[in-house]
């Protein structure tokens, strides 16, 4: 019976070794993914942000001239 397991013991590493690689190429896919997203939106968010800081700035600067 020892022998028999032996056979079946590079099949299962090479199995592992396939279903692991797959494994850790989706995980680094899907975080290159996720971080691209998050810079997009970032860059979104900061620019939306900054042109109503600018407005406000300028709406503060209407004000105070006489």
């Amino acid at each position: 019976m020892a022998p028999a397991l032996d056979l079946l013991a590079p099949a299962t590493n090479t199995g592992f070794v396939v279903v692991f690689g797959v494994f850790v190429v989706a995980m680094v896919v899907l975080i290159v993914i996720i971080i691209t997203w998050a810079v997009r939106h970032d860059i979104v968010g900061r620019r939306a942000w900054r042109a109503r800081r600018e407005a406000a700035w300028q709406a503060r600067e209407d004000q105070d001239v006489p």
